[in-house]
């Protein structure tokens, strides 16, 4: 039994003073809320904004608003031009950085309509067009 316990604590010791490289290898995704979008000619589109950071201890909800307009493609078509505006609060004491998404699937499973780098406390302005009127 003492060798058993030996050798694992001896493989767990040289797991943790193994050497790695540094760097952000795992994002979290901690908030997907729905999001309901009211085009102008009043069609109701659903979306989901995602708010992904490099550790789950960094709370990334999102606090989001939008604004809509009628434009037009290159053909002369109507669409809707969004701009939605991510916040996510500043922690405690430290900002960190975010990757806020908006899609059409839950968790980024969809189409990724827009993407943005970001950091908490500072707004993120997400821009994408709708081809729904």
């Amino acid at each position: 039994m003492k060798r058993v316990f030996l050798a694992a604590a001896l493989a767990a010791g040289i797991l943790v003073a193994s050497p790695t490289s540094a760097g952000a290898w795992a994002t979290y995704c901690d908030w997907d809320p729905l999001v309901l979008i009211v085009t102008p000619a009043g069609h109701i589109v659903v979306v989901y904004d995602s708010v992904w950071t490099t550790s789950p201890l960094n709370l990334g909800i999102p606090l989001e608003s939008y604004t809509v307009a009628r434009g037009y493609d290159a053909a002369g078509h109507p669409v809707t031009l969004v701009d939605m505006t991510i916040t996510t609060p500043t922690g405690l004491l430290f900002r960190y950085s975010t990757t806020d998404e908006v899609t059409t699937g839950l968790l980024g499973s969809g189409t990724v309509l827009a993407r943005q780098n970001g950091t908490s406390g500072t707004p993120v302005h997400l821009k994408f067009t709708l081809s729904q009127l």
